[in-house]
């Protein structure tokens, strides 16, 4: 072990401390040297010149025992027809989220996007005049039908997952709830 060099001003109690740390120190003893500049040295050979250094018994206590750790919860395994009723009930509300999205995306086909602008034209009189012209925003029209399929895919989606779900509970596989769809 190296020697510490310590301030002469530095607190008995981190002193004291260090002393204490190793239960091998105190068994081989500790050994102080003091040199002319006031510097303190503790080690735990012998040095020249120190003093040896009686500490009291060190105090040890035994390691705290590890609480033991609790077994792992089992998740609470649903009641089946629990379940199967939850899945029925989110099956209905799905079926109607895709008929409504269905139906939205069939009146967005129905109902092309439109413009409407106003310009003024000089007629063959000489005279300047306002004239409307009407057209299709294809870019609109796509745009709208896109969020609308979308939609619907989605609820597709969704009622696929839940019909496959509930399958799996009546001892399906998920490939046997999508056929009976079709």
């Amino acid at each position: 072990m190296k020697p510490i060099y310590l301030h002469p001003l530095v607190s008995p109690l981190i002193v004291a401390l260090l002393l204490t740390m190793s239960a091998r120190t105190s068994a081989e003893g500790m050994y102080k040297h003091v040199d002319e500049q006031g510097r303190v040295t503790y080690s735990n050979t012998p040095i020249k010149g120190g003093k040896k250094v009686d500490l009291p018994p060190l105090t040890t206590l035994p390691a705290p025992k590890a609480a033991p750790k609790p077994a792992p919860k089992a998740e609470a395994e649903p009641d089946k027809e629990s379940r199967r009723k939850t899945l029925q009930e989110q099956i209905a509300k799905e079926e109607k989220a895709l008929a409504a999205a269905k139906a939205a995306a069939k009146e967005g086909a129905e109902k092309p996007e439109v413009f409407t602008r106003t310009k003024t034209v000089i007629g063959k009189d000489g005279k300047p005049k306002q004239v409307t012209e009407t057209g299709r925003n294809v870019v609109a029209y796509e745009e709208k039908m896109k969020t609308l399929n979308d939609k619907v895919a989605l609820h597709e989606k969704n009622l696929e997952k839940l019909k496959a779900e509930l399958a799996g509970l009546d001892g399906k596989k998920p490939s046997d709830a999508i056929e009976e769809k079709k």
